[in-house]
């Protein structure tokens, strides 16, 4: 038993040696402002979701190429949301990147969140949207928790 253990305590720490997550030592104004020209990571789902598939749920971090993240809670159960990178390209975002660009050194923007209405048909679908310019901001998780996240810097990374 006590090799098995050692084994994995060997394991695990080396495992964790080259990942590391520490509290950053900016203020979330100035963590805003830094990252406000850099490319960033956002959370996706590890799997495309397609209709019929089953989603296991599990995200991860993508590479840093998206100028923002955005985040859709559920329209019908507001403790799970759908995260994903933001391609400039796929639309005219010029607006949503105009609101982050407010350049007041005591001032940033951390969210920029919108109700839609799309007619299908007779019915109105309704759905609402966040964008968000952080690194890792997009946090898959309850909407309330994502909103509280953000109020935070963002934790450093390194790998």
């Amino acid at each position: 038993m006590l090799s098995r253990t050692a084994m994995l305590l060997a394991f695990m720490a080396v495992a964790t040696s080259g990942f590391s997550v520490r509290p950053s030592a900016k203020n979330t104004v100035e963590d805003a402002h830094e990252q406000l020209t850099k490319k960033i990571r956002c959370w996706e789902p590890i799997e495309e979701r397609i209709a019929g598939n089953h989603f296991s749920g599990k995200h991860q971090l993508s590479e840093p190429i998206y100028d923002f993240c955005s985040y859709m809670p559920d329209p019908k159960n507001w403790n799970k949301g759908y995260v994903n990178g933001v391609e400039i390209g796929s639309d005219d975002y010029t607006n949503v990147l105009n609101f982050f660009h407010i350049t007041h050194p005591r001032l940033a923007m951390l969210n920029f969140c919108l109700q839609e209405a799309l007619q299908i048909g007779r019915s109105t679908q309704i759905a609402m949207q966040c964008f968000c310019k952080r690194d890792g901001c997009n946090l898959p998780k309850e909407f309330t928790m994502f909103l509280d996240f953000n109020k935070l810097p963002m934790p450093e990374t390194s790998f």
